[in-house]
């Protein structure tokens, strides 16, 4: 049973299903938000791998769970501005204050979600976190932002950029500097050391796995190599 981030679900559902090909072994994915999968965890979640999208939820797991073991970032992403067809573009992030036109903008939730927090931080960074706090739209995960947007329910939103790939409605007005914020990247933490766990966690840096997520967009980064069971 894997637990990973809405925003790496459908890339992780094709490495179950090449590892349950050529094993024989079925693996299960369970999608949502990051802090929705630790608190599921944390409450006794029979999960097997749990992959966040920052090393805060991680850490929280490792912090309180003795069987847990972390093996290392699988990936990392980019956080963009991306409007509807409709949205000029593209936009100055250099400017003092935001469009003014912009009267509703998404972001998913900044208290919990680790895209919301690294939207923040960048907001902040960019002195556009308090014009724009009062015409925010906080939602339950990264993929949730990005659907107002297309649904034309909010002027801009801010999400991953491997998000954008997936839709055909929405554009990047803007590419977010990554020294806004902190380091985005999806560690992997395994929760069972069962021998069929290791090999799973060992597939995701295959280097067939590792093409995918890239052509996906995600960064790739070096990890240590897993234990053998």
């Amino acid at each position: 049973m894997v637990f990973a981030a809405s925003s790496l679900g459908e890339v992780v559902e094709r490495a179950a299903r090449r590892f349950e090909a050529s094993s024989g072994i079925e693996v299960r994915v369970h999608v949502a938000g990051s802090s929705t999968l630790a608190r599921q965890v944390l409450a006794g979640a029979n999960a097997d791998v749990f992959i966040p999208a920052d090393r805060a939820w991680a850490e929280a797991i490792l912090d309180v769970l003795p069987n847990a073991s972390s093996v290392g970032d699988l990936a990392g992403n980019r956080l963009v501005v991306v409007g509807g067809p409709d949205a000029d573009g593209p936009i100055d992030l250099g400017g003092p204050m935001p469009p003014a036109d912009w009267s509703r903008f998404a972001i998913a939730d900044f208290e919990h979600v680790p895209a919301g927090r690294y939207a923040r931080r960048s907001l902040e960074s960019m002195g556009w976190w308090a014009p724009l706090e009062s015409r925010l739209v906080p939602t339950n995960d990264v993929r949730a932002a990005l659907r107002l947007v297309e649904l034309g329910e909010v002027d801009a939103g801010v999400v991953y950029e491997t998000d954008v790939s997936a839709s055909t409605t929405v554009g990047i007005l803007a590419k977010i500097p990554s020294g806004l914020h902190d380091p985005i990247v999806y560690p992997v933490v395994r929760l069972d050391d069962r021998s069929e766990v290791i090999e799973f966690v060992e597939s995701l840096w295959s280097p067939t796995f590792r093409e995918l997520l890239h052509r996906r967009g995600f960064t790739a980064t070096p990890v240590p190599k897993v234990e053998a069971p």
